[in-house]
């Protein structure tokens, strides 16, 4: 079985709007970049957004651009050595409506995904294995930016290989500090992954958003088993 490639942003993590913004009629466009890594795999993903309303903060059309890349490995006696590398690559191209209402955002992707997965040595049994297109759909709830209690929802699915991701947030504000648990599932044909940890969102850098979770992974033996995450996300609007 091969380690678990879905990007807790994906997988990455949603481009945080934030109502603080000086100057939030005039800005359109975000762009966020960020990292996850537990044993045995690590991954790294950079997107642009840009909104077709008046600004972020509007209702409107919104179009959604990522790539993501990383490393993974895992145990398979099917290979010579019985390990597993592999590079993961992967594109994201999303078109969508965003909804603002009094206590929160909602947001809805349709679009297509690329995939690749390139293994050393090859592994036959891994179906992930290659290159691999489909359809992605993507939904977002978000609360008020400026609410004292924080809530988030988003989830994925797509059709290039099965797979989804799923992440809940809840958290308080503290003096421009968002500290909360998070869980998160995801997983596809081959394997599952569970995530339970605590998340922390900085509102002290506006106009960008740093967030930062850490916590407990699960997956088979074979890929990671037991293992702690981190995952690091920075965004921003302009």
């Amino acid at each position: 079985m091969r380690s678990n490639v879905m990007l807790p942003l994906l997988l990455a993590s949603s481009l945080l709007l934030t109502p603080g913004l000086v100057r939030a009629e005039e800005t359109k466009t975000g762009v966020l970049v960020g990292v996850d890594a537990r044993e045995k795999s690590a991954y790294g993903y950079l997107g642009l957004t840009h909104h077709f309303g008046k600004h972020v903060l509007d209702d409107g059309f919104i179009a959604r651009a990522v790539a993501f890349g990383g490393k993974y490995k895992y145990s398979s006696a099917a290979v010579a050595g019985g390990e597993v590398k592999g590079d993961y690559t992967a594109v994201e191209a999303l078109f969508g409506y965003q909804k603002v209402l009094t206590a929160v955002t909602l947001r809805g992707y349709v679009g297509a995904e690329y995939e690749g997965n390139d293994l050393s040595p090859e592994n036959t049994y891994d179906r992930n294995r290659g290159d691999h297109f489909g359809a992605k759909v993507r939904g977002e709830i978000e609360t008020d930016f400026a609410a004292p209690y924080y809530g988030n929802l988003i989830a994925t699915y797509s059709t290039a290989r099965d797979r989804y991701w799923v992440r809940g947030r809840a958290g308080r504000d503290f003096a421009g500090y968002v500290v909360g648990p998070e869980i998160l599932l995801s997983g596809d044909r081959q394997v599952d992954e569970q995530r339970l940890g605590v998340f922390l969102n900085f509102r002290t850098l506006l106009p960008a958003l740093l967030s930062i979770s850490a916590g407990q992974a699960k997956t088979e033996r074979t890929s990671a088993g037991y293992t702690p995450y981190v995952a690091m996300e920075l965004s921003a609007t302009f």
